[in-house]
């Protein structure tokens, strides 16, 4: 069956690197993360690019360039680093060359990669990480979206955690092939297979999007490191993701197998973007977003040449099988007029132009043929296929060699009806014969593989087993002591590996698989260390004993009364402790250091220096000496009742008054004393509750009644010059009033005879003669009245 295809896919696809000085000669290009294999997190990062040849743009090529990888969950940098470019740039190939310079279409791929260490435990977000990269400028010439040449590129990769739960997870991104070059007819329906391949076998679902459009305005070797969201593109009207390429039906690309279709209306440059999306267990892991280019032109209606091709010598033949080191001869329809192209697997072959071709990689070929010097449609040959015995002969391992145990197996990957001898080291092993190889031990490993049908004998490849270092497994405490302080725990630190069972007198511990673990009882300790290759690693026991609590006294304290006695020593057990507390000096208690009050003194003995102390304590009492407020003396009257109120300080709490004659009670600190007969003296003796005392007393002078002179003379010679009235001391609330013949009063004492009456008024001098007079006591008794003679 012969198909006709005479298209050109004008690629833009470059993802994650700031390659490019100036961006607008570049063509296309993806970004892959594989893993190495090797070490949990090691990964060779490959840029494929391809831009226009021999254009200002490629002169400026950078050789380096900076990707930036970021957390998906808040769009933190996680880490940058650089990729080199790796050898000489290789052209992309046509099917018809004279097309290609006629239209200018002349591209080189180049590729750029570097090694990364990722640390699986700093990759544990759920929300997965990305790498992206940013540049500009695109083609001027494209047709589908605003000012082209002042658009740029976000090109963006998704990968998962690289542990989840505890566990490692395995991810290599998509893997996509090298691009032929071809162009697109109008009106002719277009397909390109597109798609991928995934290393991990997970699927990869496809779709349209809108390309991303460069975040911010920066250029240069660093413009891709920075972080998202990104902006996307502006569409032209009536364009849109899904209507990137006029067309009936417009392009799309098949979710499933990655190919793109369109049967193109319009002439011109169209960019679209194509999402990549990986699932595992229908569970979406990661994403590679590709932007691209279609060019569609106007072919000539020309005569599609009809190539014929067949293998020489073996001219009936579709499909022959040679051993590996071996070849065979494509040989094409011979016609003078024609240029040649020949594929392999759907990708053109470089330098595969003449009308046979030797061959010795198996693959469908098929030739492409058109007419020199006229651009038109190209012819496509039938298919060969050629099956090389012992091209897949490969070794594949699984397992590890830990440092004293694990086991390896290796498996040869070959066609079927393989005799199969192993070696190690260059000496063969008896057996097995089988295709697989199970093995305890390191060292150099390949198989010889004999076609019995054929008679080819092959050479896998040599894969080297080495045995990783010893898990080092240790328990130390973070005190740097193993003993447990008494109501308290110890903390117990892990070391050597990923993952940790901690064992405790040979039971192991439910629920704890971190670095650390709080031992609260005392036992042997152990911990068992998993690295990332699963090999384990037990550590030295770590026997923890549990320090008894310290039986700790303190002996009472006797309370003192006021500051000013001598000091004290304390006696606390067992010795060795430390006192603490106000007015000690060491266990020497001074009461005039520490003043009066109630002071806590205290003894706290350790297990252990690390551990803390196991404090009693006491009260050391320097009580205040009681003070009594109360008058010595005072006056009354005969049959007066009244309450005597002195004030007390220190807190005393007994009292006894001598005598006890009329008080109510003898023990009262306020005593009533009642209908008062005669003088009598009282004696009063506190104490507070520490035994503290305190004595006064006051004398009571009782006065039946007030003794009122019937004169005085008032003449400055030292002798009665004022109006004195014993007794008047008694009747602390007497009023006095004197009166002058008209009876007006002249003198009023106001409550208590203080000032007595000295013959004047206003400071001026009273005439002698007669005044009358009142004084009134106490409401109960009569107020006395009289007269008075004041004597000049």
């Amino acid at each position: 069956m012969r198909t006709s295809t005479y298209r050109f896919i004008y690629w833009l696809l470059f993802l994650s690197l700031p390659l490019v000085s100036l961006a607008t000669h570049q063509v296309g290009g993806q970004l892959e993360m594989q893993a190495i294999g090797d070490v949990p997190g090691h990964y060779r990062i490959v840029v494929t690019q391809y831009f226009e040849d021999g254009t200002p743009g490629i002169a400026r090529q950078a050789s380096t360039g900076s990707l930036g990888i970021f957390r998906k969950s808040n769009n933190s940098q996680m880490m940058t680093f650089t990729v080199t470019e790796t050898g000489r740039r290789q052209p992309v190939i046509y099917a018809n060359e004279f097309c290609a310079q006629q239209r200018n279409l002349k591209f080189v791929v180049s590729t750029y990669e570097a090694t990364i260490q990722l640390a699986p435990s700093s990759y544990t977000d759920p929300q997965g990480y990305y790498i992206s990269y940013q540049t500009r400028n695109r083609n001027s010439g494209i047709n589908n979206i605003r000012t082209p040449d002042q658009v740029g590129f976000t090109f963006y990769l998704e990968f998962p955690a690289l542990m989840q739960n505890g566990q490692l997870v395995s991810y290599s991104s998509p893997h996509f092939g090298p691009i032929n070059g071809e162009y697109v007819c109008i009106g002719d329906a277009f397909t390109f297979p597109f798609g991928g391949t995934d290393p991990d076998g997970d699927q990869l679902r496809y779709s349209m999007v809108t390309p991303l459009d460069q975040k911010g305005t920066g250029m240069g070797s660093n413009a891709g490191v920075s972080p998202g969201p990104y902006p996307d593109v502006s569409w032209l009207s009536g364009f849109s993701a899904t209507n990137a390429i006029p067309g009936s039906p417009t392009l799309s690309v098949n979710a499933q197998t990655g190919k793109l279709s369109v049967t193109a209306t319009q002439l011109g440059l169209f960019v679209f973007a194509i999402k990549v999306e990986e699932y595992r267990n229908s569970v979406k892991i990661g994403e590679v977003r590709r932007d691209f280019q279609l060019l569609v032109i106007d072919c000539p209606p020309q005569t599609t040449p009809a190539p014929t091709v067949q293998l020489m010598n073996r001219p009936q033949r579709r499909l022959t099988t040679i051993c590996q080191g071996d070849n065979a001869v494509l040989q094409a329809t011979i016609n003078n007029d024609w240029n040649y192209q020949w594929r392999r697997d759907g990708v053109n072959l470089s330098g595969a132009t003449s009308s046979t071709l030797t061959v010795s990689d198996a693959g469908e070929y098929t030739v492409l043929v058109s007419p020199k010097a006229t651009c038109s449609k190209a012819g496509t040959s039938d298919t060969l296929a050629i099956r090389v015995i012992g091209q897949k002969a490969s070794l594949t391992s699984t397992g590890h060699l830990c440092a004293q145990t694990g086991s390896v197996t290796l498996t040869a990957t070959a066609d079927t009806g393989v005799a199969y001898k192993w070696y190690r080291e260059g000496q063969a092993l008896a057996n097995p014969v089988t295709d697989s190889l199970k093995t305890t031990q390191d060292g150099r490993y390949w198989a010889v593989l004999t076609y019995t049908s054929v008679g080819c004998t092959v050479t896998t490849d040599t894969t080297s087993l080495v045995r990783s270092a010893p898990v080092l497994a240790k328990i130390v405490s973070a005190s740097g002591q193993n003993r447990i302080c008494p109501q308290d725990s110890l903390l117990l630190q892990s070391s050597g590996g990923l993952r940790y069972v901690w064992q405790k007198d040979g039971q192991i511990v439910t629920g704890t698989t971190g670095t650390q673990y709080r031992a609260s009882k005392a036992g042997t300790y152990v911990v068992i260390a998993t690295d990332t290759y699963g090999c384990e690693g037990t550590s030295p026991p770590l026997v923890v004993i549990q320090l008894p609590t310290p039986a700790v006294t303190l002996d009472s304290i006797p309370a003192v009364c006021g500051p000013n006695n001598p000091t004290y020593t304390l006696k606390g057990s067992p010795p060795g402790g430390d006192y603490t507390g106000t007015g000690l000096t060491g266990n020497t208690f001074d009461p005039k250091t520490a003043g009066v009050g109630d002071h806590k003194l205290s003894y706290g003995v350790k297990a252990a220096p690390e551990c803390a102390a196991t404090v009693v304590s006491q009260t050391a009492v320097v009580s205040p000496i009681p003070t009594i407020q109360l008058a010595d003396t005072m006056t009354t009257y005969r049959g007066n009742t009244f309450t005597l109120n002195p004030a007390y300080t220190g807190n005393p709490n007994q009292f006894q008054w001598t005598s006890g004659q009329y008080l109510d009670n003898a023990t009262s600190a306020n005593p009533l004393i009642t209908n008062i007969a005669n003088d009598i003296t009282y004696t009063l003796d506190v104490k507070n509750r520490y035994g503290c005392e305190a004595k006064d007393t006051i004398r009571i002078t009782v006065y039946i009644g007030v003794w009122v002179p019937d004169a005085f003379s008032p003449n400055g010679d030292g002798v009665n010059d004022v109006w004195d009235l014993p007794g008047i001391e008694a009747f602390p609330d007497a009023i006095v009033t004197v009166f002058n013949r008209w009876g007006e009063v002249i003198y009023s004492s106001g409550k208590g005879y203080t000032l007595p009456f000295d013959g004047t008024l206003n400071g001026v001098s009273l005439p002698g003669g007669v005044y009358a007079y009142t004084v009134r006591t106490v409401p109960e008794k009569p107020v006395l009245r009289g007269r008075l003679m004041l004597v000049r």
